[in-house]
């Protein structure tokens, strides 16, 4: 009997230990940030804080977000767990991290995503590597030769939105989808579109996995794999992850087959390759998960983001029909509908008050809500010096909202807010629909030129 007591006194005690040795690390390792203002409420038991992060709707967890990232503070603390987040809302701040050398690296929640070696989601030494190689295939040369191709997509979207019959209500999301998935396959992977079935079954998949990832983000108890792995979102995020991954390698033997059967000369080696051709041609450098990862990420980014950000725009010409008239007289003036030559790239810069408008969508409906990074070595916001590994978000969300910003009316919707003489004076910083610094979106002119291109179309017909 005394052994057993012993025994238990002894287990107790190394638990204690363990305990208090583990809080002291806490306690170190965070000391930095016990000056800085928290966003937990205080008046909320232990109790009713876990309901909120593992029973409330995930609605209600983005309005908690976007509520924390609207109080005016530009730098504040929040614990998830033992994990301190710290939330970064001042422009200067903002520019700081997201220009920093030394905050490449995404946490381990962008790994939710599964495209690990994809250019959205790779670690930042990969990152790099890849970057460098893909710079060229987004160059301005190359996406204005994308110019005819996006224009014969844009005509079979307007083509099937044609076939719906007069007074019929019905989601436009679907049709800006398929849009923005054949422009994908016919550009930067350089293959033919898919059916119309297959491509609509890819985008359920995506939009599955899209939302599956950004569950987990939101639930803090799913995190964790051991958990995630009991529930049916894991099941479903598996199919998904195949079927996308089968869709992939597909395009990619069928890519190679083409590039085998092709004679190149010594002149097309100095011509510009576009995405997929950049990674095939340097096969040694990266491996079969690589190009598979980033042609993946190249069909979720192109197609999710602009098909998504067309369907807001067309909500907004619809609940704003002042200012669909300004957008409308302006694409007529310039392109009008019997505009025999293709639209040059010339036309489409001189389209400035469409650009304003999709300006002010993006800033409103930014398709990636959250920037989050994690600083690799110390850095410093001011004053405090924040040391590596720590977790630094963005809620794009609520700073493209936030009236200290954008003025006192930052809620309405409101283009000539990107006017160039209300732009006079602004951050750089303040509109960042696209990230920014060296990790922004590597396609952000292409989803420039592909939704204006959408749009030109959508309003002359």
């Amino acid at each position: 009997m005394l052994v057993s007591l012993l025994t238990l006194f002894v287990c107790l005690l190394i638990l204690a230990l363990v305990i208090v040795n583990f809080l002291n690390t806490l306690h170190t390792k965070y000391a930095f940030a016990k000056n800085l203002p928290s966003v937990t409420r205080t008046d909320e038991s232990v109790l009713k804080l876990l309901w909120r992060l593992v029973c409330a709707s995930d609605v209600g967890k983005f309005n908690r977000v976007v509520e924390a990232f609207s109080l005016p503070y530009r730098l504040w603390k929040v614990w998830l767990g033992p994990v301190v987040c710290l939330g970064v809302c001042h422009p200067d701040l903002v520019q700081i991290v997201l220009t920093h050398p030394d905050c490449l690296e995404k946490p381990f929640f962008y790994r939710f995503i599964r495209i690990n070696r994809g250019l959205l989601v790779a670690e930042a030494d990969l990152w790099k590597r890849l970057r460098k190689t893909l710079n060229s295939a987004f160059n301005l040369r190359i996406l204005h030769g994308f110019i005819p191709i996006f224009e014969t997509c844009c005509q079979r979207m307007i083509d099937d939105l044609q076939r719906i019959p007069e007074g019929e209500t019905f989601d436009v999301m679907p049709y800006t989808a398929r849009c923005t998935l054949e422009m994908v396959f016919e550009t930067s992977l350089g293959t033919g579109c898919l059916p119309p079935t297959e491509s609509d079954c890819l985008i359920r998949h995506i939009k599955r996995f899209f939302n599956i990832a950004s569950n987990r983000f939101l639930n803090v108890h799913l995190h964790y794999e051991s958990v995630f792995k009991l529930t049916q979102r894991s099941k479903k995020e598996a199919e998904s992850l195949e079927y996308c991954n089968t869709v992939a390698s597909q395009l990619l033997a069928e890519k190679r087959l083409k590039m085998s059967q092709s004679k190149t000369t010594d002149d097309e080696y100095e011509k510009p390759r576009i995405f997929v051709d950049q990674l095939l041609r340097l096969g040694n450098s990266f491996s079969e998960a690589d190009i598979i990862h980033n042609i993946f990420t190249m069909i979720i980014a192109g197609n999710d983001t602009s098909g998504q950000l067309m369907a807001y725009a067309c909500l907004f010409l619809g609940m704003y029909p002042d200012h669909q008239q300004k957008v409308y007289t302006e694409i007529n003036d310039l392109i009008p509908r019997h505009h025999s030559e293709p639209i040059s790239p010339d036309k489409l810069k001189c389209l400035t008050y469409t650009d304003m408008f999709l300006n002010e969508c993006l800033r409103l409906c930014p398709t990636a809500p959250n920037i989050v990074r994690q600083n690799m070595a110390p850095i410093v916001l001011d004053q405090t010096r924040i040391p590596a590994g720590n977790i630094l978000a963005i809620s794009i969300f609520a700073y493209h909202r936030r009236k200290d910003i954008w003025g006192p009316d930052a809620d309405q919707f409101d283009p000539d807010r990107f006017s160039a003489e209300r732009s006079v004076g602004r951050h750089p910083y303040a509109f960042l629909p696209f990230s920014g610094g060296s990790r922004n979106c590597i396609g952000w002119r292409y989803a420039m030129i592909s939704m204006k291109l959408m749009l030109v179309y959508l309003l002359r017909e």
